[in-house]
């Protein structure tokens, strides 16, 4: 076995790590290094060490030839299933672990790429939505990577939920935590631009900020009067931007990563 270390900023987990599974790897570990994360992703022969050192060559990348391990194991142990807010549970595939009572079951495959339920905007998100889905709400979810937070929607009591992304490779593996999770989905493939004018009475997107306030006239756009917008994916320091835009914003926090929520008037 041979593994891969990349050290890189923890915004830049979801999508290397989607990326490590599309080039092969068995299995992925993340280690805390401060401020970075260190991502070590095994690979079963030697055959792409050069590719791929030089294809991550910005990340300080080392090549290591391991000892046995049961890589497959600690993928599983390293993506345990997680209770979020006070209503989600979000699992794994392969977790047996009962959902808590008063929970409701989020079936993910943290394989697939856009997006693991990990990253701390990503609660957030989940959070917001616990907060603010109603039944018969019109739910938008922007960028919806691998699906998590339209999925939430559904399981949250809404059905009238879909979910947009440029990225066709997101949206087939939206496609896919759909189906573990019984539902069929409405996804899109295309920009916010494409939406009709108040097609929208709750809009969600956790997206980068600088893409956010790119888009933000279309976000605000789509969503119906007396509708909601949710917001993340951008830190602190970058939050005075979105309040300018949306002053009586709802702000919530963890660590450095910042959510916003306000009522369209």
């Amino acid at each position: 076995m041979y593994s891969l270390h990349l050290t890189c900023l923890p915004e830049e987990v979801d999508l290397l790590s989607g990326e490590l599974w599309a080039a092969g790897t068995i299995g992925i570990r993340e280690l805390d290094a401060g401020e970075r994360i260190t991502l070590i992703a095994t690979f079963e022969t030697n055959d792409l060490r050069e590719r791929l050192l030089s294809e991550f060559r910005s990340l300080a990348p080392e090549w290591e030839q391991e000892r046995a391990v049961d890589w497959v194991q600690l993928t599983h142990e390293s993506w345990p299933p997680r209770e979020i807010g006070e209503r989600i549970f979000l699992a794994p595939i392969w977790s047996n672990d009962p959902t808590p009572p008063g929970r409701v079951r989020i079936v993910h495959n943290p394989g697939l790429a856009c997006g693991t339920g990990e990253h701390p905007c990503t609660q957030l998100a989940l959070c917001a939505l616990e907060k603010f889905v109603e039944p018969g709400l019109r739910v938008i979810d922007v960028g919806t990577g691998s699906g998590l937070l339209a999925i939430a929607a559904c399981k949250l009591g809404n059905r009238n939920v879909a979910g947009l992304d440029t990225d066709l490779s997101a949206l087939q593996a939206a496609r896919r935590n759909f189906s573990l999770n019984e539902l069929h989905p409405l996804l899109i493939a295309g920009s916010v631009e494409c939406l009709s004018s108040e097609s929208s009475d709750l809009t969600i997107a956790n997206i980068n900020g600088t893409v956010l306030l790119s888009i933000f006239d279309d976000l605000r756009r789509i969503t119906g009067r007396a509708g909601r917008i949710v917001l993340t994916g951008f830190n602190e320091s970058e939050l005075p931007a979105f309040l300018r835009l949306l002053p009586d914003a709802e702000v919530s926090a963890i660590n450095e990563w910042r959510c916003i929520t306000a009522r369209i008037s």
